[in-house]
């Protein structure tokens, strides 16, 4: 089996962080984003993952081999929707079996083996306003549409962006049927679509739950959803003069003293704190913070932050204080 990840995104919503680096690659309780994805696909033993990365997506591709994957990319050099970046990896898919899994968002599946060898599936979770999402329409244990954000929902089960596919030429076929027809929705070439083909095509979905479903698409979203990623991967080792709230992830190569620091904060290696509260927070590598009061703040890498009490969101070598 094979798995497709796209993260070729440009994730305007989660500047000024961005602007340096690509979101999947971003640190959110102790990983990188997609280390956490990676993290649920390492025990189904993929054959290759191939990546849809952006031109900056190199640092992707790197941090998914050194976790000891087959991968492979291919780069996406125009934004037209998710439909249009999964049919660029159709040149490197050499089997049936595919699993298609969004590049920014976590998740918890403890039966994705089980499910898999059950045949294709759509991932799902249940939602309390399924107008903000796309809205799987089931019958008799079958999906039989999909709706993108419906203003009357045929059911509350969105679509968390997880997908198993046994028949990838089907797939693709749909994939090209879409774009050879210029069929969009909002403007760009989704994959919602090409599934509704494949449905159309007579092809079967069954609509599978997942335990967590966690969105990092916004820089507070990424900072909410690490509450429930640090019940997965906490992590600290006791210092003098620092008193710790759980949940919290912080780097053994970190040089903290006199703070108080949590809950629900990472701080990364090389950071030097001192005099400090920190809660809700993500500290990138190689900062200083001293004298501060942080609360839900997002700090990039190498940044100086002094007597500065608040809410912060800072690109990398920035300055406050």
């Amino acid at each position: 089996m094979e798995v497709i990840i796209p993260a070729a995104g440009y994730a305007k919503r989660m500047r000024p962080l961005s602007h340096t680096r690509p979101k999947a690659i971003m640190p959110v309780a102790g990983k990188p984003i997609i280390g956490h994805i990676l993290d649920e696909i390492e025990g189904i033993n993929p054959d290759v993952i191939h990546l849809i990365i952006g031109e900056n997506g190199m640092s992707i591709y790197e941090y998914v081999e050194s976790r000891g994957f087959n991968v492979d990319y291919v780069i996406q050099r125009e934004m037209l929707g998710l439909g249009y970046a999964v049919s660029l990896a159709e040149g490197l898919v050499k089997s049936d079996k595919v699993l298609i899994i969004l590049g920014d968002t976590p998740f918890k599946m403890s039966n994705l083996n089980d499910e898999i060898k059950k045949g294709d599936f759509i991932a799902v979770k249940e939602v309390s306003d399924p107008r903000r999402f796309g809205i799987v329409k089931v019958e008799g244990g079958k999906i039989l549409d999909m709706v993108e954000k419906p203003k009357n929902p045929p059911s509350n089960l969105a679509i968390v962006g997880i997908y198993y596919i046994t028949k990838a030429k089907l797939l693709f076929d749909s994939l090209k049927h879409i774009i050879s027809q210029d069929i969009r929705t909002k403007g760009e070439y989704q994959l919602t679509d090409a599934l509704r083909e494949m449905i159309r095509r007579g092809h079967n979905f069954r609509p599978v739950g997942v335990e967590e479903w966690l969105d990092c698409g916004t820089l507070d979203q990424t900072i909410i959803s690490q509450r429930e990623l640090l019940k997965y991967n906490q992590h600290y080792v006791s210092r003098e003069t620092v008193t710790i709230i759980e949940p919290v992830w912080i780097s053994d190569q970190a040089d903290i003293r006199n703070c108080v620091i949590g809950p629900n904060v990472h701080i990364d290696a090389g950071c030097k704190i001192k005099n400090s509260m920190i809660s809700n927070s993500i500290i990138y590598p190689n900062c200083t913070i001293e004298d501060s009061v942080l609360n839900d703040s997002i700090i990039g890498e190498s940044c100086e932050v002094r007597g500065f009490v608040g809410s912060l969101r800072i690109g990398d070598h920035s300055h406050v204080g």
